[in-house]
């Protein structure tokens, strides 16, 4: 039963081409951005701060660190978007025919959150491979074996943490206006709460501070780690400037204003997951009469 309602509101989903392509249209912004503008303004800015640096490692580094966080951004609106089914099925009635049929509530809610899971991990994953094909082609910079098996693990526990995160806000969203709504916010302000459009290091320390007490950028940060570990390589030659780099661009992990290890931030990711998965699945429940 839940296979059949988990295929119902994915057909459902990308049934409305529009829904899938808005779904993806803050990751598309901010490629566009970096490519026609703010790509030149970071490799100027990189190519002042390191001279010797050749223009090759320039581009790669900085094409590697904008598609990390398009890849992260993309988890984060598709998950969103996928509930788009929840909603229109809140505004509908829907619910009242499921409560005829042998579905419990449980195997509905799994439904849901499982159809928003999938929906992200198809998309984004067909962002993650877009990403790879422009490195190759434009600065033949492909993540090597081990880095794109982190990135997409990344990818996969992102998918996971904001479809549990989504799950409880989107039971607060009672027509589609609204739902809509809180797409375009979430998808304007999330670019800049993860430091897609300006690097932290331009950023008051208040402001960065803040940033990393969301999940966003600290996510960010993450997939950024596994696609700029050979560009950065290739840039630096020095320690002190890796660090300089490091700090600028936030690759450094950070909760608030301390340093953690990855490890640690996927422990408090998968707390962060679990509490709402508990939340959002008992609200869901509850609208579902």
């Amino acid at each position: 039963m839940i296979y059949r309602l988990t295929r119902r509101n994915l057909t459902v989903f990308f049934r409305d081409p529009p829904a899938v392509f808005f779904s993806l249209l803050s990751s598309l912004i901010l490629f566009v951005l970096f490519i026609a503008f703010l790509g030149n303004l970071q490799t100027q800015a990189l190519h002042d701060q390191l001279p010797d640096a050749s223009n090759a490692s320039v581009n790669a580094f900085v094409h590697s660190w904008v598609l990390a966080s398009v890849v992260m951004i993309a988890t984060m609106t598709t998950s969103l978007s996928a509930l788009v089914v929840f909603v229109n099925d809140r505004v509908t009635d829907g619910f009242r025919d499921f409560l005829v049929t042998p579905a419990t509530r449980v195997q509905m809610i799994s439904g849901y959150l499982l159809a928003s899971f999938v929906v992200s991990m198809i998309l984004s994953s067909a962002v993650l491979v877009f990403s790879q094909v422009f490195l190759g082609i434009f600065d033949h910079a492909v993540l090597g074996p081990s880095k794109l098996f982190a990135a997409f693990f990344s990818m996969v526990g992102f998918c996971l943490l904001f479809a549990s995160i989504w799950s409880f806000f989107v039971t607060f969203v009672k027509s589609n206006a609204v739902f809509m709504s809180l797409g375009t916010i979430i998808g304007t302000a999330g670019g800049f709460l993860a430091g897609a459009y300006i690097t932290v290091g331009t950023l008051p320390t208040g402001v960065v501070t803040f940033m990393n007490l969301l999940p966003l950028n600290p996510a960010a940060t993450l997939m950024r780690q596994s696609f700029t570990a050979s560009t950065l390589d290739s840039l630096t030659s020095t320690e002190q400037a890796t660090t300089i780099v490091r700090e600028e661009y936030g690759l450094n992990l950070l909760v608030a204003n301390t340093s953690v290890s990855a490890w640690l931030l996927w422990f408090l990711f998968v707390l962060l997951f679990a509490i709402f998965l508990f939340i959002g699945s008992r609200r869901i429940g509850r609208r579902l009469g």
